[in-house]
């Protein structure tokens, strides 16, 4: 009896001697590619929607990004069951946020206060089966992709081998010799589970909104005047969704309703138009296409094209001040300095070619460490309520600068009239200075 009552030095040792470390089971980096396998995750965590309502859809697509993430490393470390257990846990909250997502808002309150006060919640099958009475839209997805639906089906089938501890494959304590070979399968199903579990993170993701998808497709493309959601990378489609995945996708009803709703909301702009648009960026080797379309644009960023025009090759950047910043690549690069105040600044220092130095130091902005020195210029030109400030690489000559001064009074009167919906955009095209400028770009 008394050899049964171990005291804690007994207790430590008796586990140490028979301990196995999972550190025989680590997955070396040529036998995993982590850091193909981190960029699905960023890409699958990058497509966050801007579409949604609360509670946010987003917020459950990052924790399962964050899973997958962990994932990896325990499956790095050695912790295989754990690895998988967490791949697995990455589907199950996604698709609870796809069903918080598209439940009205009375069931959705119901369920997510259930869920949010650990009250019993239903199991991963049953949410799926809940999310398609719920959603007709992820409904036709599967009847037109059953494959989806067999995917979703099976893939905990062989994760729970490893989590639950069925076989002796699944045991840390076999024999030693065993372990590489083991290791090897074991990685071989983690990397399948892995990409097949963000397989149906994304789509669940594709069922909040299409614009990953989207945002590539001919049909669409340089409509978006803004748009949180970048679209997937081909390599991302290939190794992940799957190409056939999205050939049945933008077939279906519920996708093709959201392209002709772009369509008939955002019209086509041409690239250098749009890229003003998106980017806020002044293509002067492309500036008869924009000019085109100015009207297409708003009206502080159609302002930043006229007067990038205006002085072409000297313009590093426009400044409208807490309204826009625009660039452009007729001088050398801007060196990104923004300061709300800027237009303040230049006009208690006259106006006119001060230098961005001075106003950094009238500021006191500190540019000794962020940036390189700051060499350029600012001209403030006042329309209406607001400033116009060219930063430029050289001196404006009076020339120039009695030039901007008129274009900015012309467009006084004009801006005035868009801003309270007495004249449209279109009209910016009938101005002297945009015909000026039509004839000597």
């Amino acid at each position: 009896m008394d050899n049964m009552n171990f005291n804690d030095q007994d207790v430590n040792g008796k586990l140490f001697s028979w301990r196995y470390h999972p550190q025989r089971y680590i997955t070396k980096e040529n036998v995993l590619d982590y850091y193909q396998l981190y960029s699905y995750v960023d890409e699958l965590a990058d497509s966050i929607s801007g579409m949604v309502e609360t509670p946010s859809f987003n917020q459950f697509l990052l924790e399962s990004c964050q899973l997958l993430a962990n994932s990896l490393d325990l499956i790095h470390q050695g912790y295989f069951d754990a690895a998988f257990y967490s791949v697995r846990q990455a589907g199950e909250v996604i698709l609870i946020g796809a069903l918080f997502t598209n439940l009205d808002n009375a069931e959705r309150e119901a369920k997510y206060k259930k869920w949010a006060s650990l009250e019993s919640f239903p199991s991963f099958s049953k949410l799926s089966g809940m999310l398609r009475e719920a959603d007709s839209e992820y409904r036709e997805l599967l009847e037109q992709m059953p494959e989806i639906d067999e995917l979703i089906c099976k893939l905990n089938r062989r994760a729970n081998k490893y989590i639950h501890k069925q076989g002796h494959e699944s045991f840390y304590t076999k024999p030693y010799g065993m372990a590489p070979e083991s290791a090897g399968r074991i990685h071989e199903d983690f990397a399948e589970y892995f990409k097949a579990a963000v397989k149906v993170c994304a789509i669940f993701r594709l069922a909040a909104d299409p614009f990953p998808i989207l945002r590539s497709d001919p049909e669409c493309e340089y409509r978006f005047p803004d748009c949180i959601t970048p679209e997937f990378s081909q390599s991302f489609i290939e190794e992940c969704l799957g190409n056939e995945f999205v050939k049945h996708y933008i077939e279906i009803d519920y996708y093709r309703n959201w392209v002709n709703a772009i369509k008939s909301t955002f019209p086509q702009l041409k690239e250098a138009t749009y890229n003003v648009s998106n980017l806020h960026y002044i293509d002067l080797s492309n500036i008869e296409d924009t000019l085109d379309e100015l009207d297409k644009l708003t009206l502080y960023e159609a302002t930043a094209v006229l007067f990038t025009a205006l002085f072409s090759e000297k313009v590093i950047a426009i400044h409208i001040t807490g309204m826009l910043d625009a660039f452009s690549n007729s001088a050398r690069l801007s060196n990104g300095l923004y300061l709300s105040d800027m237009s303040d600044y230049a006009e208690q220092l006259g106006g006119v070619n001060v230098p961005l130095a001075d106003i950094c130091r009238l500021a006191s902005f500190d540019t000794s460490h962020e940036f390189s020195p700051v060499s350029s210029f600012i001209t403030s030109f006042p329309i209406a309520s607001d400033y116009v400030c060219v930063e430029t690489d050289t001196l404006l000559d009076d020339n120039e600068v009695v030039l901007g001064q008129k274009a900015a009074e012309e467009l006084d009167w004009l801006w005035s009239r868009i801003k309270t919906g007495q004249c449209a955009m279109s009209e910016l095209k009938e101005t002297a200075l945009y015909k000026w400028i039509k004839q000597n770009v």
